[in-house]
């Protein structure tokens, strides 16, 4: 027969005040067993070596080791894990899991594993707990998932959070639909609802924002704010109650406050603090906006020094160094506002040599409803004629690396036009620098406006057709004094001709013919 050895704490110490070994042999295929008068309490199989445990309880003093509740669907697995629950369908697995000491746990379907996971429960059902206290204050919280150390720890009546990552939703009490997946993610949300965490420290400091999105690390890390979306690492990272904003890229909106930004791209808006309604897309486009608004930024670098306001740029470093002027607009790539400006639009680069479009002028705001001091232009063809159009060939300092033409680039086809420092000469002695005709924002690139002149041009024309009419009048006077003496002279001839012909006949009287 074999020999099994059985010691057995939990009686024989009620039996004797020092320890004894005792030894039962069973024979082959014999049970061993504990029971009172109707039920197995304990059993040991000698053929199969299975110890059976009917009542379920283990008990070293007052501390619960083990406990199946079959007929309640219940698990516990821990020392006091279950403590006076009451539900059904729990499992607890570690010290004090699903602990209650004064009041009953009458919560169901709860999962928790780990030291003190859920040890507050009372009524709240259909949690998930693992990790050492995560849920721990939990009392009537439904639908919870908490994996981590401390996850949920402080929640208490929030339903459907998730939380996944050492201390994540760490503070949150009774925000509920929160979903936070990474170390330390949405750790200081208390009452915020439906916001979405993932990555290490993202919404870090959220309390009571809500329907935030933060994806990556320290995405929206300060952030107290509503319906912002920060996609990648650090993006949105100083955000406090600014709203309503939209980063995507490593960085993008940075340091904002600000309310209704959309950034996409690396470092796009990353400087902005309380600037508002300003959309960048394209790397570091719009990086050094801090306080500016309505800026539209498209491309690489584009806006990138700007803290100006309504902007619009689009194309590679569209725009790039302008810092306070508004109401900008440059398309295409490299364009640049003029020096300082504002109210202007920009088409192209300075390699752009032809501007194309299906019409051949256009159309600008003339209505005399927006004018005052109406008079009639002053300047003409004495204006005109003071000028000098030029022929020459272009050879532009930008396109020499020390900013310095030497003739080696020039292009060889000429071209006609002005040069800018003669007209603003023209323009000043003759006390008409009112007429624009050279932007001097930037001393070092002066640029010339020819098409002011067209006024200038219509007056001259005028004046030289008035002129015109003038002579034209005047010759036609000529035209009828000389017929008229034209008609005199005729008639004096006529008269000439008659005396003539009278002192003929004259003669031949006199001569007796």
């Amino acid at each position: 027969m074999k020999t099994i050895t059985l010691i057995l704490f939990l009686t024989l110490m009620t039996l004797s005040s020092h320890s004894q070994n005792i030894t039962n042999t069973l024979g082959t295929g014999g049970t061993f067993s504990i029971k009172n008068g109707t039920n197995n309490y304990f059993t040991l199989s000698q053929s199969t070596g299975q110890v059976n445990i009917l009542s379920g309880i283990i008990n070293f003093g007052n501390y619960r080791v083990m406990y199946n509740n079959y007929s309640e669907g219940n698990t516990f697995l821990g020392i006091n894990s279950g403590n006076l629950s009451t539900g059904s369908f729990n499992t607890a697995v570690g010290f004090m899991s699903l602990y209650k000491s004064e009041t009953t746990n009458s919560g169901e379907y709860n999962t928790a594993l780990g030291n003190q996971s859920l040890s507050s429960n009372t009524d709240g059902g259909y949690n998930t707990s693992v990790g050492y206290k995560s849920l721990y204050s939990n009392t009537s919280g439904s639908q919870n998932t908490a994996l981590g150390y401390h996850s949920l720890i402080l929640n208490t009546t929030g339903d459907s959070n998730a939380a996944v990552g050492y201390r994540s939703l760490y503070t949150n009490t009774s925000g509920s639909q929160n979903t936070a997946l990474g170390h330390l993610s949405l750790y200081s949300n208390t009452t915020g609802y439906f916001n979405t965490a993932v990555g290490h420290h993202s919404l870090y400091s959220n309390s009571t924002g809500s329907q935030n999105t933060a994806v990556g690390y320290g995405s929206l890390y300060t952030n107290t704010g509503i319906y912002n979306t920060a996609v990648g690492y650090k993006s949105l990272f100083s955000n406090i109650n600014g709203s309503y904003n939209t980063a995507l890229g490593f960085s993008s909106l940075f340091n904002n406050t600000g309310y209704y930004n959309t950034a996409l791209g690396y470092n796009s808006l990353y400087t902005n603090s309380t600037g508002e309604q300003n959309v960048a897309v394209g790397v570091a486009s719009l990086y050094s906006n801090s306080t500016g608004w309505n800026n539209t930024a498209l491309g690489y670098q584009s806006l990138y020094l700007n803290t100006g306001s309504q902007n619009t740029a689009l194309g590679y470093q569209s725009i790039f160094n302008n810092t306070t002027g508004s109401n900008l607009t440059c398309i295409g790539y490299d364009a640049q506002p003029s020096f300082e400006a504002s109210n202007e639009i920009t088409l192209g680069n300075s390699s752009v040599t032809k501007l194309r479009c299906a019409v051949i002028s256009i159309t600008a705001l003339s209505d005399m409803r927006d004018k005052k001091n109406i008079t009639d232009l002053n300047l003409g063809l004495d204006f005109l004629m003071k000028l000098k159009p030029r022929m020459f060939n272009w050879d532009k300092r930008e396109w020499y690396d020390d900013n310095i033409s030497d003739g080696s680039k020039m292009k060889e086809q000429p071209t006609a036009g002005f040069i800018a420092q003669e007209l603003d000469e023209v323009q000043t002695t003759e006390n008409a620098e009112w007429l624009d005709l050279v932007l001097k924002n930037n001393p070092e690139k002066l640029e010339a406006t020819p098409g002011n002149l067209l006024p200038v041009v219509v007056k001259a024309v005028q004046d030289l057709k008035k002129e015109n009419d003038e002579l034209k009048e005047k010759n036609d006077k000529l035209e009828e004094r000389l017929l008229k003496f034209e008609q005199i002279q005729n008639l004096l001839v006529n008269e000439i001709e008659k005396m003539k012909s009278k002192d003929e006949e004259l003669k031949q009287v006199k001569n007796g013919n």
